[in-house]
């Protein structure tokens, strides 16, 4: 997403014009997904883009000067890259505060800050891999992770042909131009063998289903590098040491390869989606029909889009797409949380104008002024002295919206200490018969506070395994020397009901064993993510069968699981069998219904933190608050020696299910709920889990 345009001497009109598809690409993606789902492929547009500019212009200056001056190099990254990038982020910060709920600060302080020092893309490829963190919602600079790859190539690349440079001097002594060719060609295996070794990492990570691969710079240094190998190709075609097919001088062909490029691209845009295992093989496609682009150059004749190449507004878009880059994403966030829904087509149309307004001021006050500089353009020292105050100066803003969540959730915790010690009547789902009220007439202090949701969970560490994970954890709570024992079986959605479950099992002196690990259900049948190669299930799920047959304390086995995963197969059956194994084993199962899932484009502690007074406008309809999905009472008909607990009485009170209940926020996140409302509901979930085996 470099800023930098090509030299004005060697300006090429057809890679602006690239420019300008790609950032449209994008933003089009940004803004109205479903009709261009594949519009993400605009960033590798980009990357070969920026690629084939920088080592242009590292190859003209080896040869000019024999080297590379490093410090001139990224002073003019610097002033080229930093201004509109940390004048955004310091934007993004004051807006979030004003904006954003108190929630979401914390987070903005990192993305702010991993912004800041160009490592977004790593910040975001960790919460990849965490469960949890995954389904953050997407923050208002979270696009500056291609920056972030960008720029760490940046820090690199030139290294490369500085090394070269000095080792072919060292030993090819002779004629400059002998020393140059033989630089060149280093240079190209050097950038072959990074490419090549990028691109197979890319491939392996994608089918691995390693949902870090999309953002980690190692994956998409191959791109960057297939534009460094055409820059060498084209330089050594310059300077005749390197001849093209005679056929690629035809006019008509330039003009054939261009279109058939552009309809590559855009057919990519069009039927690439979340799906489409990227970046990997499937990337090769846009990035190719780049290279193609580039190769043909400024066409002319019958089939040229000279015309739409050299129009005005094109040629504009391309000169300002790193500003409407930087500026279109976090118009969207902003607007869409004050919104609270998805813009319609004529808000869409408004966010379009209003990034491209934005982009224009940035283009025109902030990017060309700071390009132009003369003491800073005069001087590398004094450029690259000005960039690390930039962005020691953004650093520390970022860091403000931490602190100030940190300093509020304090006064809270107070107030919440304060509760718990002395719960009133009718704390949490034990006012659930009154009607479920969100504040009891005492308080309006929730607990726990929305800003701290996430933290409020089983402290089960390696007990619960990751989905990639191909083991189970066995793990015992409770007396050794218990004379009754519960099994507790199944996914995140299983790991929910653990506060519940132990509480009552430490009043009635039980021990409690679990078999743990997210995104894997209890079932015979195989998750489509399994198939994907997401997540690793049936491996665990054997471990777990075997070892629940293998012991003789067992006396009761509690199962459930998240409703909204989808399987390759019938998932009610996939259930009943497992079940019948336990129960022909001797083992009597009791199958949770899944819980009530909030509004799917809300994080339910955003909603409250955003309306404490009226907690109740965070409620949402019952008849929309259960996973399609779920099949525990279906899979219970195919196996009836099951008993089926369903607590959907204890969430959703009148045709509602609130947000808040006795003061005790009910999610923690988008779909798990709350260790402390799972606590309040131990009395019910342990009276109608005896009822159950009473019954049986």
């Amino acid at each position: 997403m470099s800023s930098a345009p090509a030299n004005i001497k060697n300006f090429r009109p057809e890679i602006q014009a690239l420019r300008a598809l790609a950032v449209l690409l994008v933003v089009a993606y940004h803004l109205e997904p479903g009709v261009l789902p594949g519009g993400y492929i605009g960033v590798d547009i980009f990357f070969v883009i920026s690629g084939f500019l920088i080592t242009s212009h590292l190859l003209r200056e080896a040869q000019r000067t024999g080297t590379v001056n490093l410090a001139s190099f990224f002073a003019g990254r610097a002033r080229r890259i930093l201004p509109a990038a940390m004048l955004v982020i310091v934007v993004v910060i004051v807006a979030g505060l004003l904006i954003l709920p108190r929630t979401l600060w914390g987070t903005l302080g990192i993305q702010a800050l991993a912004s800041a020092f160009s490592v977004q893309n790593w910040v975001l490829a960790a919460d990849a891999v965490d469960y949890l963190a995954a389904e953050e919602a997407a923050g208002p600079l979270q696009h500056f992770w291609s920056l972030g790859v960008e720029e760490q190539f940046y820090l690199f690349w030139p290294l490369i042909v500085l090394v070269v440079c000095v080792l072919v001097k060292q030993n090819f002594p002779g004629p400059r131009t002998d020393r140059f060719a033989s630089r060149r060609r280093v240079i190209f295996l050097s950038f072959m063998i990074i490419a090549l070794i990028s691109l197979g990492y890319s491939i392996y990570t994608g089918y691995s289903g390693d949902a870090a691969g999309y953002f980690i710079t190692t994956t998409r240094i191959w791109e960057l590098a297939v534009g460094g190998l055409l820059a060498v190709l084209m330089d050594a075609h310059a300077n005749g040491s390197f001849t093209l097919p005679r056929w690629t001088s035809s006019a008509a062909v330039r003009n054939t390869l261009v279109l058939i490029s552009l309809v590559s691209i855009l057919g990519a845009a069009l039927t690439y989606d979340a799906q489409t295992v990227f970046p990997g093989i499937a990337a090769a496609l846009p990035v190719l029909s780049c290279v193609a682009i580039i190769i043909a150059g400024n066409t002319r004749g019958l089939g040229s889009l000279h015309l739409l190449v050299q129009w005005k507004p094109v040629q504009w878009i391309g000169l300002a797409s790193y500003s409407l880059y930087l500026w279109h994403w976090p118009l969207i966030v902003f607007v869409t949380h004050l919104l609270g829904h998805d813009p319609n087509p004529i808000q869409t149309l408004a966010l379009l104008a209003g990034s491209l307004l934005l982009a224009w001021a940035s283009l025109k006050f902030v990017e060309s002024p700071a390009r132009q500089f003369k003491p800073l353009a005069g001087s590398a020292k004094l450029s690259l002295v000005a960039g690390a105050a930039a962005v020691a100066v953004v650093a520390g803003t970022a860091l403000i919206p931490g602190i100030a969540q940190r300093e509020s959730i304090e006064k809270d915790q107070q107030a919440v200490a304060q509760l718990i010690q002395d719960p009133p009547a009718g704390f949490g789902a034990a006012s659930v018969g009154s009607g479920a009220p969100a504040y009891l007439p005492e308080t309006t202090q929730i607990i726990p506070v929305p800003a701290t949701a996430e933290d409020d969970q089983p402290d089960l560490g390696e007990c619960v395994q990751d989905p990639q994970s191909t083991q189970i954890k066995e793990c015992e709570f409770g007396s050794k020397n218990a004379s009754f024992t519960v099994a507790l079986v199944g996914d995140s959605h299983a790991a929910h009901w653990f506060e519940a479950l132990a509480e009552h099992a430490k009043e009635r002196g039980w021990k409690v064993v679990t078999y743990l690990k997210n995104s894997c259900p209890f079932s015979a049948t195989e998750r489509t993510a399994e198939r994907d190669g997401g997540i690793n299930c049936a491996e665990a799920n054997k471990q777990t069968l075997e070892r629940l047959k293998s012991r003789d304390d067992i006396n009761a086995v509690v199962a459930a699981n998240w409703a909204g995963a989808s399987f390759v197969a019938d998932a009610a059956q996939g259930y009943a069998q497992q079940w019948s194994k336990l129960e022909d084993a001797g083992l009597p199962v009791y199958a949770v219904v899944d819980t009530p899932r909030p509004p799917k484009d809300e994080y339910a502690r955003d909603c409250v933190e955003e309306h404490s007074a009226e907690p109740e406008a965070c409620s949402f309809d019952k008849a929309v608050a259960f996973e399609s999905g779920d099949v525990t009472k279906q899979a219970a008909k195919h196996e009836p020696r099951v008993k089926v607990l369903d607590f959907s009485d204890q969430f959703c009170i009148d045709e509602r299910c609130p947000s808040v209940i006795g003061n005790v926020l009910v999610y923690r996140d988008k779909h798990h709920i709350s260790d402390t409302y799972m606590r309040t509901l131990a009395t019910v979930f342990g009276e109608r889990l005896e009822s159950a085996m009473n019954a049986q």
